[in-house]
């Protein structure tokens, strides 16, 4: 009995050793730093800053996300970016998100695609205020996806979504996939399509399950639905054998008739029109 007490609080203690530090550092288990390819961008106040530097976002950049990072846009800028564990994001304007960790594994070329994570990876952010679109791929099950706010987390499953938060009061249009919104001890799980608001001042929230299109969405959302699909499949991340801190490097997809085409303007998001 007396052995089986010392076997019973060595594998307790062995145990909570384990927790405390996937706990401690959970991003840890990863070999490389994750990767961002910045794919459209419109405004010219549009900023990246980390602990060290500050620097405006120009279009084709490919940063190295090792250390947390600040991505702000400024009034009337958007910024498209992918990520390497193939997400992609749209900032919209007067938007402070910040990438707190992003840890990737290595891969082979045999991993690379759309439709998926070419390896397992750890990506934690917060949304400070603004608006953002979001298209997730799937995703490893050991895989780390989440947005934090400041009154929730939002873990996202192959998602395109909608994220807005202003003054307080959460919005999210969910076109495809799940999300779980965790606030202190309870869960709410949201399912494809719907429309959910939160507001933490009138202590009010709803959500909402349309067939089509929520009348309650502003216009402008649905016309960016199209383009983040359109900004995800431009890019392709392969491995990156020649670097010891990245996992992943980003090329531009090209149609093999692109340059036999009749030229047309760049698409520009100054142009869209909008209608309230």
């Amino acid at each position: 009995m007396i052995l089986q007490a010392k076997v019973a609080i060595k594998y307790c203690f062995i145990t909570s050793l384990f927790i405390l530090n996937l706990e401690a550092t959970p991003d840890s288990n990863y070999e490389k730093y994750g990767t961002a390819f910045f794919t459209s961008i419109a405004g010219d106040s549009a900023s990246f800053k980390t602990k060290n530097t500050t620097h405006p976002i120009h279009l084709h950049d490919s940063i190295i996300i090792d250390s947390e990072s600040l991505l702000t846009t400024g009034d009337c800028d958007y910024v498209f970016f992918k990520l390497s564990n193939n997400t992609t994001f749209g900032l919209f304007e007067n938007t402070q998100f910040r990438i707190q960790s992003f840890k990737q594994n290595p891969f082979e070329n045999a991993d690379v695609g759309f439709d998926r994570e070419p390896s397992n990876s750890y990506f934690r952010s917060f949304l400070t205020e603004g608006t953002i679109f979001v298209e997730s791929n799937i995703l490893s099950p050991i895989s780390v996806f989440e947005i934090n706010l400041p009154e929730c987390k939002l873990e996202l499953y192959s998602v395109k979504c909608v994220i807005s938060y202003q003054f307080n009061i959460l919005h999210i249009a969910l076109y495809e996939g799940n999300i779980s919104l965790k606030k202190n001890d309870s869960i709410t799980h949201i399912n494809a399509p719907t429309y959910y608001s939160n507001d933490n001042y009138s202590l009010k929230s709803s959500i909402n399950t349309y067939a089509t299109k929520s009348p309650e969405m502003p216009t402008q959302w649905d016309s960016f639905k199209e383009h983040i699909s359109i900004e995800n499949n431009r890019v392709l991340f392969f491995p990156d054998a020649s670097s010891s801190q990245s996992a992943a490097k980003a090329k531009l997809v090209i149609s093999e008739d692109f340059y036999h085409q009749k030229f047309t303007r760049p698409r520009s998001f100054k142009k869209l029109k909008y209608k309230d």
